[in-house]
């Protein structure tokens, strides 16, 4: 079950009973790095099940044991863009999914003073045909929306024909700042908190999913 917000046109929110439930779970600060990973793997699975009604298909004919078949398969070529270190997270239930997908990562950190995005690293694939492709752009958090605005752009100069944006959880300044810029892009998460705080963070949120992903606290 999806939820559209009739204020953020592109804005697909899963309405899923184990996706309010894993996220009540890793919201939780007493929640482990062990099981937060656990949960955090089960989301983006759901997220990328849901994420992937944006694939397109083409016939295929094939020999079952018994008979030929007219069926369909994915005709896209799948890129899966984690933005580090974080996106990492997401990264596994995207390719269990789409198992044949490749996967990019780009290296964006966000300035703690100024709150904007620093891209450090991007290492993206070689596609036969970008025309018929899609980026699946991957962080769990949409905070103040600047690391998702470059990645975006970094993903259109690679020419591929769809990008996609996945969080598990965003925050309403985030999403307007992604429309601001992006207006097309969908955006696929499994909440919509309340707001930022005074240095940037999602309120309720989760607090830093690197830290609570990687047992860096």
């Amino acid at each position: 079950m999806l939820k559209r917000n009739p204020a953020f046109k592109n804005l697909i929110q899963l309405e899923h009973p184990l996706v309010k439930s894993y996220i009540t779970k890793i919201r939780d600060k007493n929640t482990s790095y062990f099981e937060f990973r656990t949960y955090v793997d089960k989301l983006s699975m759901l997220l990328a099940y849901e994420a992937g009604k944006e694939l397109g298909l083409k016939a295929k004919k094939i020999l079952t044991p018994l008979t030929p078949f007219n069926g369909t398969v994915i005709k896209d070529e799948i890129v899966l863009m984690p933005i580090l270190r974080a996106g990492l997270g997401l990264t596994n239930g995207f390719a269990s999914i789409f198992p044949e997908a490749r996967i990019s990562h780009l290296g964006v950190y966000r300035n703690e003073i100024t709150l904007q995005p620093i891209r450090y690293y991007f290492k993206f694939p070689r596609l036969k045909d970008k025309k018929n492709s899609i980026v699946y752009i991957l962080d769990p958090m949409l905070a103040t929306g600047g690391s998702m605005c470059s990645a975006i752009d970094e993903a259109k100069k690679t020419g591929v024909g769809k990008i996609v944006a996945a969080c598990l959880v965003a925050a309403p300044e985030g999403v307007k700042e992604v429309q601001k810029y992006h207006k097309e892009i969908k955006i696929f998460t499994c909440a919509l908190d309340k707001k930022l705080n005074h240095v940037g963070y999602i309120v309720p949120g989760l607090g830093d999913a690197g830290d609570r992903l990687f047992g860096t606290l």
